[in-house]
């Protein structure tokens, strides 16, 4: 074994200490030794030593300028250090360099979307999404040097886990894009095995636990290789339409409830244009993007980088951001997704965001529910301390349910109604009303979320 063979190793199994003694060695004897200069640039960019990690990457490129994982770490390191200029123009020559490494251009479409540019943004984050995500049923004749393509290991999980809840919603996804000629007879083998697949899920656990996530054995693996959580169809994108918002909305009584309630949080229904919302629902319906499989609730997430990007959105955010300036202000968007449901169970548990305004609007018809109350959202009347940081106020029910019952907090509950949206200041804890709609793939519930501005933490 070389000695910087030992270095990686010693890195890999926890031992960062061991590793920079063993690079800083290799350097005392070899000064142009690249991987020792990239390794301690890691090690340092983990203990939080950015400005150190960037000295180090640094040297490595000016050594070895070919070598697009070098750009990358570098990148990440100027995102870090909330340079996002800089990260964006490393970013880019990582993809010069390699056009074909998906975390090269969504990451640089990260840097681009920090500082406002998010048309540009897009477009990197749709080259990361093809290459990643590409359908190996369809044989990709168009791809080339497919051996230069580089993914993010750290994704490679959404490949291996999935959920029978999972299997069952992308099995009624695919036979109803086959049934209306989106995708081609031919993929009816894929739907069979990802049938045959479930099947020896269900076997398998007697819990009957739809949403527990588990991992394929290798055969099952195998066998939906070709088309699990693969971009197997995007709809075309469709004509750009006048109005995106409701034109008969009244933005000066919303602001004005917005900024006078307690806490703050206004009720808009019939937000969308028919159209908008016509246009949007059938996008959820279609594309095949919603490769998060949540364990709670086994319900699933569609995201801005990987698909959820319509350009009825972007439209969107900047028609809220001109109607309703006293609530959107200067926050620029930040982030969107959606979440798709089962007919029953839970939904998204206790969180608050990070961002400033939230706004989250419902789009399945009214006639898919069941119960009146089911589905909705309840929003608390309590924030997630300023001091909090992401990880406390995302994933831990305990210290919520703690702060809910220090401050008595109590909770409103919002209807689920189709078109209706909820805009709210992103610190206030809240969750999905437990769930009922009725079966059938078009009846599923589907929330889209859309952040505004950053969340002040400190």
């Amino acid at each position: 074994m070389s000695d910087l063979a030992e270095a990686i190793t010693a890195y890999q199994n926890g031992a960062p200490a061991a590793s920079l003694r063993i690079a800083r060695a290799i350097l005392s004897k070899d000064p142009k030794n690249a991987g020792a200069h990239y390794l301690i640039g890691i090690i340092f960019a983990d203990s939080g030593k950015l400005s150190d990690a960037t000295i180090s990457l640094q040297r490595a490129i000016q050594i070895s300028p070919d070598n697009s994982n070098f750009y990358i770490t570098l990148g990440n390191c100027y995102l870090k250090l909330e340079q996002n200029n800089l990260a964006a123009k490393t970013y880019k020559k990582a993809t010069t360099i390699n056009p074909l490494s998906a975390p090269a251009h969504a990451n640089l479409a990260t840097a681009l979307k920090r500082y406002g540019n998010l048309s540009e943004a897009v477009k990197e984050y749709k080259i990361a999404l093809n290459i990643f995500r590409r359908p190996l049923w369809r044989g990709n004749p168009d791809v080339k040097n497919k051996q230069d393509q580089c993914v993010d290991p750290s994704q490679m999980h959404t490949y291996d886990l999935v959920s029978p809840a999972k299997l069952i919603h992308d099995i009624e996804q695919y036979e109803y894009l086959v049934a209306k000629s989106a995708l081609p007879k031919t993929f009816e083998k894929e739907i069979e095995a990802h049938k045959g697949v479930l099947l020896e899920l269900l076997n398998s656990d007697a819990s009957g636990d739809l949403t527990k996530l588990r991992s394929f054995s290798p055969p099952q693996k195998e066998r939906v290789s070709k088309s699990f959580n693969r971009l197997n169809y995007l709809p075309p994108e469709s004509a750009p339409l006048k109005n995106v918002l409701n034109p008969e909305l009244d933005y000066n009584s919303i602001s004005r409830n917005f900024n006078t309630n307690v806490p703050k949080a206004v009720v808009i229904d019939n937000f969308l244009a028919d159209q908008a919302l016509k246009q949007l629902w059938q996008y959820c319906l279609d594309a095949t993007i919603w490769f998060d499989c949540k364990e709670n609730g086994g319900y699933l997430g569609a995201y801005l980088n990987e698909g959820f990007h319509s350009q009825l959105l972007f439209n969107l955010a900047k028609s809220l951001r001109t109607s309703l300036p006293d609530i959107f202000k200067s926050h620029k968007l930040t982030q969107l997704w959606a979440f798709k449901y089962n007919s029953e169970g839970f939904g998204t548990r206790l969180h608050a965001d990070q961002a400033a305004i939230n706004i989250n609007f419902w789009i399945t018809p009214d006639s898919c529910k069941l119960k009146k109350h089911s589905g909705g959202l309840r929003l608390y009347n309590v924030s997630a301390p300023s001091q909090w940081h992401f990880n406390k106020y995302n994933y831990e029910d305990t210290y919520l349910l703690t702060e809910i019952k220090q401050q008595a907090g109590k909770y409103q509950e919002i209807e689920y109604k189709c078109n209706r949206a909820v805009i709210f200041d992103s610190s206030l804890i809240h969750e999905t009303s437990p769930i009922a709609f009725k079966k059938g793939y078009k009846n599923r519930r589907i929330n889209v979320t859309m952040l505004f501005g950053n969340r002040t933490e400190g």
